[in-house]
C-alpha cells in the first residue's frame, strides 16, 4: 500500500489540481506505474523488454470492463473474479514465462546445443543446471 499511496499523493492529486480529468489522472498513474514496473524487472534481468508494461497498460480497459459490468449488474462479484482470473491464472504466469525465455535467450542462447540431422537435438543438461544455480564436479 505505500506504492498507492505515494502514487495518489504525488501523482493522481497533482495531475487533477493542474486541470486533467480522473480518468485521465487514472492513466497518467498507470503509465508511471507500467515505466516503474518494466524498470524494476529490466535493470535485475539486465534487458528492456515491454511485457510488464503493456500488462499494467492492458488493465485500463479492464477497468472500464469491469465498471460496465458493475453498472449492469450491481453488487455481483463478476468484475472481481474477472479481474482475479486474468491477474492470478493468465497474468503472472506469462509474465513469467515471457520474462525467463527472454531471459534464457539473451544469457544462455550461446550454450544451445546445435541439433545434428542424425541424432537430432540433445538437452544441454549442463547449461540448465547452471542457469538454475547448480554446481558440482560434472559442471
Amino acid at each position: 500500500m505505500p506504492v498507492h499511496y505515494f502514487l495518489v499523493r504525488h501523482v493522481y492529486f497533482p495531475s487533477v489540481r493542474v486541470g486533467l480529468s480522473k480518468t485521465g489522472a487514472t492513466f497518467v498513474v498507470f503509465l508511471i506505474s507500467a515505466i516503474l514496473h518494466e524498470v524494476l524487472i529490466s535493470v535485475p534481468c539486465h534487458m528492456i523488454r515491454v511485457h510488464s508494461f503493456l500488462a499494467m497498460m492492458g488493465q485500463i480497459p479492464l477497468i472500464f470492463l469491469t465498471k460496465m459490468i458493475d453498472r449492469k449488474f450491481p453488487g455481483s462479484s463478476i468484475g472481481n473474479i474477472i479481474f482475479w482470473i486474468s491477474f492470478c491464472f493468465v497474468g503472472q504466469p506469462m509474465a513469467m514465462l515471457l520474462y525467463t525465455l527472454d531471459y534464457w535467450e539473451v544469457h544462455h542462447s550461446h550454450d544451445l546445443v546445435e541439433s545434428e540431422p542424425e541424432t537430432g537435438f540433445r538437452i544441454p543438461l549442463a547449461a540448465i543446471a547452471k542457469f538454475f544455480g547448480a554446481s558440482g564436479p560434472e559442471l
